[in-house]
């Protein structure tokens, strides 16, 4: 009889403590953006020392600069590699600042002291990544 019983709390624990799944889906996907950056779209800043571009929002993205996060990368062989930025690669360190309309990309000389030719033709990636509060 005693067997019986402790057969039958055994099934009973292992009823009640059974693991039960949750799948837990992603409601808010990320958005990646390419641009093409062209010469023309480089300025020179006051000091001489730093070339500026900006990128524009488009009406579609959806970018809250209170919440989200932003990735930038960049490409000088049109999309074979990038590199993370901020990141100083081959003697240029590379910045990027942003608000809800535009994200602003800085190219400076490593250490600051010298100027820099135009950083040229370049792609870059843009990864919005949503969040909430």
């Amino acid at each position: 009889m005693k067997k019986i019983l402790f057969l039958f709390l055994g099934l009973v624990i292992l009823g009640v403590s059974a693991c039960r799944k949750e799948y837990i889906t992603n409601t808010t996907p990320n958005q990646t953006i390419y641009y093409t950056l062209n010469n023309s779209n480089w300025s020179l800043s006051g000091d001489g020392k730093t070339y500026l571009a900006s990128i524009p929002f488009a009406s579609s993205d959806i970018y809250l600069n209170q919440y989200d996060g932003l990735l930038l990368y960049i490409s000088y062989d049109s999309g074979k590699t990038y590199i993370s930025v901020p990141q100083t690669y081959n003697g240029l360190s590379y910045s990027y600042s942003v608000d809800n309309d535009k994200v602003y990309i800085e190219v400076q000389n490593s250490d600051g002291s010298v100027g820099v030719s135009n950083p040229g033709n370049m792609t870059a990636k843009v990864v919005l990544i949503p969040s909430q509060e």
